[in-house]
């Protein structure tokens, strides 16, 4: 077989080209196989790599991503008995037992949250396995290989068309019957389009095996969540020691280890979960060396941290390996760890744990803007993880923070929207993509590293973020967001996962 990272770009093109497939999947529509037998349109991802270098003038990705193996759906989710005119008969943020279907021409499943979204999903079972919301590793799959086939991928984000393309029938979809109510209020002909019915342009590969839909129509939830700005990737593994490991073992043998060479080799941190009467555990490890026969000895490990208690573990209890991350272009997130902040001290001294710096921030400085719940402080002095700050920055209100509370500086790149609003949706930011993260756990994400008002030609799309409480991703882009849309790689972190409305849908996957 030819080493792909050698052949040149004309020939992986083709090679996944021929190996993209269209698969017809037979599935019951319910998850207890109470219900009928319905077909969803599946592509197969082949497996492909990056070069390292391929886009940012020679700088990203660092190294070769090795991205696809996995089949992902042709289009957004509907319910099975959706047509061209209806949702369909189950209540939208209820499942219950009925599986998302994709299939084209009909009616997208929408006004569904995070959490249902994923529960739909699952419901979908292929000989046994059920499916799962799209990953922000898959979703970004599918954008980084729209840029590396070199396809200038359009879709709905100008009320029914793409704004690149003249203002003519053939470049729309076909509007959504059920929102045209919504439409007609809008001064519009159209919003929301049926699933798949745009012009051949809409899929990923520019070919009618293509995944449709990537670039707007509507924001798609992807298995990705934030915490006041904060990422934690996780990773598995189990205990691999036929005596299981006591409460004073310093050193702990590892197995079934997921991409091992993600975990930090040095000061990694890992929570062994509770199984029978036992509690989970934190541990810090100080290395991790590779025993060649597919299991690791995390040595040096000290046991019973992050308040937890060290205890016993059998053979084959849960490993989670966590690194945290901030996401705030710029920024920094930390906790609160004193006893918090009344609603009257001004100027007011706190200290900080759990701090994460974003890309491009050097920690805590005089002059950081801070978001904390619906509080905006400003930094004027830092002396180690002791912070002061004046109270009640930019007009928004002064409140208690209770120890632990998330507080974030907010992305100095990014403008600051609504500072004094106040509930889930408050204070915002908003930015274009210039960089890509480019840490080797990150880089396949699509994550901004830098972001501008203007944004660059690279990258083209918009970043929408909130930097307190849990916020779930979005992806894609949907009708009304014209230039901020454009190659499917527009992230949208602002709302909490029990968010619903009529421009939020959602596609599944499953790994092979």
């Amino acid at each position: 077989m030819a080493n792909v990272s050698k052949l040149s770009l004309a020939a992986l093109r083709d090679r996944i080209a021929a190996g993209t497939r269209e698969v017809d999947v037979i599935h019951n529509s319910k998850a207890d196989g109470t219900g009928t037998m319905v077909v969803s349109k599946m592509i197969y991802i082949p497996k492909f790599r990056i070069p390292a270098g391929l886009w940012d003038s020679g700088t990203f990705p660092p190294q070769d991503l090795k991205l696809g193996g996995f089949l992902i759906d042709k289009y957004p989710c509907s319910q099975p008995d959706a047509t061209n005119s209806s949702r369909g008969s189950t209540s939208p943020n209820n499942p219950g037992q009925v599986a998302a279907v994709s299939q084209q021409g009909v009616v997208p499943w929408t006004d569904i949250d995070w959490y249902n979204a994923k529960k739909a999903c699952e419901n979908r079972k292929i000989n046994g396995r059920s499916c799962h919301l799209v990953t922000m590793k898959e979703w970004a799959t599918i954008c980084f290989l729209i840029k590396l086939l070199g396809h200038d991928i359009r879709g709905n984000n100008n009320w029914g068309r793409d704004i690149r393309d003249p203002d003519s029938w053939e470049y729309y979809g076909i509007a959504d019957p059920v929102v045209a109510s919504y439409t007609q209020q809008q001064g519009k002909s159209y919003s929301r389009c049926l699933t798949g019915t745009g012009p051949i342009s809409w899929s990923h590969n520019g070919m009618a095996n293509g995944v449709f839909d990537i670039v707007g129509n509507l924001w798609e939830w992807v298995d990705f969540l934030i915490d006041c700005g904060r990422y934690q990737a996780i990773k598995s593994a189990v205990i691999s020691d036929s005596d299981g490991i006591t409460a004073t073992d310093t050193a702990i043998v590892i197995g079934n280890v997921e991409s091992p060479e993600l975990w930090p080799a040095s000061n990694g941190l890992i929570l062994i979960k509770a199984e029978g009467t036992n509690t989970d555990e934190y541990v810090i490890y100080s290395s991790m060396v590779n025993n060649g026969n597919g299991t690791y000895t995390l040595t040096g490990c000290q046991r019973g941290q992050k308040g937890t208690a060290p205890s016993t573990h059998s053979n084959g209890a849960v490993v989670q390996q966590i690194t945290d991350y901030c996401v705030i272009p710029g920024g920094w997130t930390a906790k609160i760890a004193d006893s918090g902040l009344n609603n009257t001290t001004n100027p007011a001294t706190f200290t900080i744990s759990d701090l994460v710096l974003g890309p491009g921030s050097s920690g805590p400085a005089v002059g950081d803007v801070l978001q904390c719940e619906n509080e905006q402080l400003t930094v004027v002095a830092v002396s180690g993880t002791s912070i002061t700050v004046n109270r009640g920055a930019n007009g928004s209100a002064i409140a208690a923070h209770a120890q632990g509370t998330g507080v974030a500086r907010i992305s100095p790149q990014m403008s600051n929207d609504s500072p004094a609003a106040t509930g889930d949706y408050g204070a915002s930011q908003f930015g274009k993509f210039v960089t890509m993260r480019a840490e080797a756990e990150l880089a396949a994400l699509a994550l901004p590293a830098a972001v501008s008002s203007g944004g660059s030609e690279e990258w083209k799309d918009g970043f929408w973020l909130r930097n307190y409480k849990q916020r779930a991703a979005l992806r894609g882009g949907y009708w009304p967001d014209g230039s901020r849309a454009w190659s499917g790689f527009a992230l949208n972190l602002y709302n909490p996962p029990s968010y619903a409305n009529i421009g939020i849908g959602f596609r599944a996957a499953l790994s092979l």
